[in-house]
């Protein structure tokens, strides 16, 4: 049966994965070491005995997981959060994705191998795993580091370069070589695609996301997930990975402030799909191959824990950042993980690279996640060493070049030209990307409509005009907003370029015309390049482009108002989200700034059934046992700060612990410790409405509610009385009780039962 043999693949699947976690986790190991290892052990290539009945079953559903877990890791990039980065950790990023491209490359030349398997290596060794780097980090007490907020920025960008080295590797597939026109051609369109997908996402998602808010909690999964899955689907039919949609859009759902009501709703299906994926990868290993490629194995593992480590701590050092900083920062971003095997995936499955990389990558992962935690704690000496060996001329060299760098800033700063036309020229691009983008989607669109309505609807050959028609008066909205921006560029250009001379007033007017005219020109150009002619007749395209100058003349400035609106609601998604401004990440002091106190930030997440929960931060012994206390609390999203003694921690509260290396430990696993407290309140199924009688006999008869205390004796809430046919609901703490009160009581069974026998007494 079917339907007998998907389950058991997918017990033995999740049973094994969860045992090979469980031990890692013993051993302070990354969980995707025991993942990946369960999947070599139950894997076609490894077992003899046939425990997965069908392993294609298995990649399949690995597919969901990759988009599950791809989706989690684009939550943790916000377009905000990439805004205050700034130009530095982009730019350093790049640095490093290039000096790894530029070493893969002198590798392949040595090796005699052809560009495409440089290439995939590239791709194999540009990003480092953000959730072997996220745990070792956090294990190790170093996230809110300066090294470790660096790291964990870079490999957040990182994971943008995975994108767009799987868009590459996908037209390569396609073309079937690789050359620089293609390449660039590649990262053009998808730069397009993007801008697109987050612009039309922006403005839908967080809308549909709030109209869902106050519907049910199965209609919202199934209208989350099915808005995931839409996206990949989406990115897939444009001719890219399933995984750019799920990233984009958990860049878009943290960044508009939804990401709280999508965590609660795939945070579950995450933490099951995601291992599944990591098992499928394993699944696929073959250790035939890593025996005939372990030289070269060998030979990556030391490009990724030396080259990448350096590469990083040369293009740290040149965005700014200290020696001892950049060389820490270094160290961690050796691990390779998730990206790295799609993009060897890939690459194997198009016939790009052969067979052995995969089972490279396979190899280099295991390692370099062994590695990383010994990497990374020891960084401080690394980074003292690497200090203390530096030349005192390289010292002075790269402080000089760091003064120079700063002196840019204040010059760029001070630029009145520069703050006049960088927000300008940055809107100029995004807006052509954008329309780009709608063009390269419209021909999948048309091709959909056409399906739908027949090519001749609704006159013979009639369709694609009308659709082009209706496509092509949308783009005027952004294709105004480009030229207004350009007028604004050349008129600000123009007064610059003549300010001070002496014919100013004829050379201006002069000078804006011409960038003006250069513009145009180049828009047409642009254009011309996108627009599909096949589709349309000759005369098609005359009559567009007569209704295009005749819409454009006429609603000229009701297309300025609409712009401008949909400019103001795109700024509110991104700036004022009263989510997105109100949940800042918690971040803590630069290691520098600790001086000699020693103290480190370690953020511990309180679990079920410890004996933290339901206790006051005050009956918490962490000052006085450990020397450390809670500084922050963040709970389903909402920061805390400096939060108030008496403040009582629940469960899945993520609090922020500030002291000691080794008392913070300590604090840790005295907060994980099982809870010693009774059994807590009655849960709110337990709870009953029930009628008891206060006998006439009773000693307790004439005592106030408030004097008998039943509520903190028994947990029982008196709501009602009723007494010589009058009813009395919600009697306070004064009210007497009579005898012969019938009294109307909330609570579970058995403490009702309690309280009746503690009445008749």
């Amino acid at each position: 049966m079917i339907g007998i043999d998907f389950i058991q693949d997918l017990g033995l699947v999740m049973l094994i994965a969860a045992a090979a976690g469980w031990l890692c986790q013993r051993a302070g190991l990354p969980v995707v070491i025991g993942y990946l290892s369960a999947g070599i052990l139950i894997g076609p290539q490894t077992s003899s005995f046939g425990l997965i009945s069908d392993p294609a079953r298995v990649q399949s559903l690995a597919q969901i997981g990759l988009v599950f877990l791809i989706f989690s890791i684009g939550t943790g990039l916000r377009l905000q959060r990439l805004r205050k980065m700034g130009l530095p950790l982009v730019v350093g990023t790049a640095l490093i994705a290039g000096m790894v491209l530029v070493g893969c490359k002198l590798l392949g030349t040595v090796l005699g191998w052809p560009a495409e398997h440089s290439l995939v290596l590239a791709g194999i060794l540009m990003v480092s795993s953000t959730a072997v780097l996220g745990k070792t980090l956090r294990d190790s007490g170093l996230t809110h580091s300066r090294f470790g907020q660096t790291a964990l920025t870079v490999t957040a960008l990182d994971d943008l370069v995975a994108v767009i080295t799987l868009t590459v590797l996908t037209s390569l597939i396609h073309v079937g070589h690789a050359d620089s026109t293609t390449v660039f051609g590649s990262v053009v369109r998808l730069n397009a695609v993007v801008v697109t997908m987050v612009i039309v996402a922006l403005l839908s998602v967080p809308a549909l996301l709030s109209r869902v808010r106050t519907v049910s909690s199965e209609v919202r999964s199934l209208v989350i997930v099915g808005l995931l899955l839409a996206m990949a689907l989406l990115s897939a039919k444009a001719g890219f990975s399933a995984a750019l949609g799920a990233f984009l859009l958990g860049t878009i759902v943290s960044s508009t402030g939804s990401s709280d009501q999508v965590d609660r709703t795939l945070s579950g299906l995450t933490e099951v799909f995601a291992p599944v994926f990591f098992v499928a990868m394993g699944m696929l290993f073959d250790y035939r191959l890593f025996a005939e490629a372990w030289p070269l194995a060998l030979g990556v593992f030391a490009m990724a824990v030396v080259w990448r480590a350096l590469s990083a701590t040369v293009a740290l050092l040149m965005v700014g950042h200290s020696m001892g900083d950049a060389a820490r920062a270094g160290v961690s971003l050796t691990p390779i993980g998730e990206f790295s095997l799609i993009i060897a995936l890939t690459g194997v499955q198009g016939g790009l690279v052969p067979e052995t990389f995969y089972a490279v990558a396979i190899g280099v992962c295991l390692l370099t996640s062994f590695t990383t935690p010994f990497l990374i704690q020891r960084s401080r000496g690394i980074g003292e060493w690497v200090v203390r060996r530096q030349p005192e001329r390289l010292a002075q060299w790269i402080g000089l070049y760091h003064d120079w760098i700063e002196s840019l800033k204040q010059r760029r700063k001070a630029s009145l030209l520069w703050t006049l036309t960088a927000p300008r020229l940055i809107q100029v691009g995004l807006l052509v990307l954008f329309v780009s983008g709608l063009l390269i989607f419209a021909r999948p669109l048309y091709a959909v409509v056409a399906k739908w309505l027949g090519p001749d609807w609704p006159v013979p050959g009639g369709l694609a005009v009308t659709f082009w028609l209706v496509f092509g008066i949308l783009l005027l909205a952004p294709l105004i907003a480009v030229w207004r921006s350009v007028e604004a560029l050349a008129m600000i250009c123009a007064e610059a370029a003549t300010q001070g001379h002496p014919k100013r007033s004829k050379l201006r007017p002069l000078f804006e015309n011409l960038l003006k005219a250069s513009a145009l020109a180049s828009m047409v150009v642009w254009l011309a390049a996108l627009v599909p002619y096949t589709l349309l007749p000759g005369w098609g395209m005359i009559l567009l482009a007569l209704a295009f100058v005749g819409a454009a003349a006429v609603f000229w400035r009701k297309w300025i108002r609409f712009q401008s609106r949909f400019e103001i609601e795109l700024r509110r998604q991104l700036t004022d989200s009263p989510f997105g401004n109100a949940k800042p990440p918690l971040v803590g002091m630069p290691s520098s700034a600790n001086g000699r106190w020693e103290l480190i930030l370690v953020e511990h997440v309180v679990k079920d059934g410890t004996r933290a929960v339901a206790r006051a931060i005050a009956e918490l012994p962490l000052r006085s046992l450990f020397s450390c206390t809670i500084v922050s609390i963040e709970r389903q999203g909402v920061p805390v700060h400096s939060p108030p003694s008496d403040t009582v921690l629940y469960p899945n509260d993520k609090v922020l612990l500030l002291g000691p290396e080794e008392g913070v430990r300590a604090a840790g696993a005295w907060l994980d410790a099982a809870s010693d407290m009774p059994p807590g309140e009655p849960g709110l199924a337990e709870l009953r409405l029930e009628h008891l009688t206060v006998p006439a006999g009773s000693r307790h008869v004439g005592k106030t509610l408030g004097e008998l205390g039943v509520n903190s004796l028994f947990g029982v809430q008196v709501v009602g009385i009723q007494r010589d046919h009058r009813a009395l609901l919600g009697p306070g703490g004064r009210e007497t009780l009579q005898p012969n009160d019938q009294l109307l009581v909330l609570g579970a069974p058995e403490r009702v039962n309690e309280m009746a026998f503690w009445l008749s007494t």
